[in-house]
């Protein structure tokens, strides 16, 4: 399907706002930086309009996101029975990466899909997807400079945590000089980003770092060494009384690994196993994961699989090799 004019659906974006008094907003599953500070920027800036908004997450924030401005204000796992006149849903390739919500957008005049991934299936009425954006908050950016919107202190704290924690502080690929522009523009705004960026990458709970130890007992160096394996099972978390928010970042210490060139964590659920990939050089874990039903970049993707979970884990590994065998062959 052909990507559609980012110009001329941001334009549509505007006119949705401007005609519509209710919005009902949502991120991904297991929201991370990008879709909270993408979500929470947009409703207060919806607010400061005059507009009514309901904010909803399935899963709850990481607990390193906790200093986000009005955090609180997400509802979680709780969806609204009323009628909204537009649905925004930020980085969900798809309307289920939101949740059960396919009953709630039936019940919204527009839906709006705001999204960087290049796997996204241009659900909405409106679709702003730019796969060369480094975030979604960078795209969330340039809307509101199209807008012309005075971008407060606490939007911009949101949008710069969007951007740093989704280019692995200026790390990833994806990272371009349009989004050290825009970093810059923030940061202008005035807030302390250090003392942010110390919150989430220098400060982990104990919780967290137990969970990470347990992740890198099971590290497991496999394909000749290009992939990193490692897994979470439920009892791992029950045994800490921890929670799969203490598993946030985990997965990028596979990809520390010498030689190493894509790096999986399988971490078992209540009812599915969820599966994050990270990668480096031409190999496209994207691919991968869009084949097992979920989706994500290049480098950076995930999939949530319904089988037990060895199975899942054989199933993963399986794709994984014949992706590792092919670009040995090219």
């Amino acid at each position: 399907m052909k990507t559609p004019d980012l110009e001329k659906q941001l334009k549509a974006f505007e006119a949705v706002i401007e005609r519509s008094e209710s919005f009902f907003l949502a991120g991904h599953l297991n929201p991370d930086g990008d879709t909270l500070g993408s979500m929470l920027a947009i409703a207060s800036v919806l607010k400061r309009l005059g507009k009514k908004v309901f904010l909803f997450s399935q899963d709850p924030a990481p607990e390193n996101l906790a200093f986000l401005p009005h955090l609180k204000s997400v509802k979680i796992a709780r969806i609204p029975k009323t009628k909204f006149d537009a649905a925004i849903l930020l980085e969900c390739s798809s309307p289920e990466r939101a949740g059960d919500i396919g009953a709630l957008l039936k019940r919204c005049v527009s839906v709006v899909n705001i999204d960087h991934h290049r796997t996204s299936q241009f659900y909405g009425d409106v679709n702003i997807v730019e796969p060369t954006a480094s975030s979604t908050a960078e795209i969330v950016y340039r809307l509101f400079y199209n807008m012309g919107v005075n971008i407060t202190k606490r939007e911009a704290i949101c949008l710069y945590t969007g951007i740093v924690t989704d280019t692995g502080r200026f790390h990833f690929p994806a990272t371009s000089p349009r989004t050290l522009e825009i970093a810059s523009r923030l940061l202008e705004i005035g807030f302390n980003f250090s003392k942010i960026n110390d919150l989430l990458y220098a400060t982990r709970s104990c919780l967290s770092l137990k969970i990470l130890g347990r992740a890198l007992e099971s590290l497991e160096i496999t394909g000749a060494g290009k992939l990193a394996v490692m897994a979470l099972r439920n009892s791992d978390f029950k045994d800490f009384g921890a929670s799969p928010q203490h598993a946030e970042s985990v997965i990028n210490h596979g990809m520390m690994v010498p030689g190493v060139k894509a790096a999986v964590l399988l971490r078992e659920g209540t009812d599915k196993v969820n599966v994050t990939f990270r990668s480096r050089g031409n190999l496209d874990v994207s691919a991968v994961a869009k084949a097992l039903g979920g989706g994500g970049h290049m480098h950076a993707a995930g999939c949530r699989l319904p089988e037990p979970f060895e199975a899942a884990r054989v199933k993963v590994l399986d794709l994984l090799a014949k992706m590792l065998g092919k670009q040995k062959k090219m």
